[in-house]
């Protein structure tokens, strides 16, 4: 008798090749799309290659060093006057 903890399954197989067909045409099309060969919504194709990705398990890192740093708003009381020329 097999194991089958221990052999890949053909599900198994299917779970991680039809993401990576699918990733694969998706960045086809979005090339082409680019390069002018295709007319395809390259809004659509992007929203899927994240999507998959997102499957495997990767997305953006976001830094903090690149993000822009918060602007702060310092509002004044009405009570002060504005000052003088």
């Amino acid at each position: 008798m097999k194991d089958d903890d221990s052999q890949f399954s053909f599900r198994d197989l299917l779970t991680t090749l039809v993401p990576a067909g699918v990733l694969s045409w998706a960045l086809a099309m979005l090339t082409a799309s680019y390069m002018g060969y295709a007319k395809i919504d390259a809004a659509f194709i992007s929203s899927l290659v994240t999507s998959v990705l997102a499957v495997y398990g990767i997305s953006r890192k976001d830094d903090k060093e690149t993000r822009k740093p918060d602007k702060k708003f310092i509002v004044e009381s009405k009570d002060q006057t504005p000052p003088t020329k």
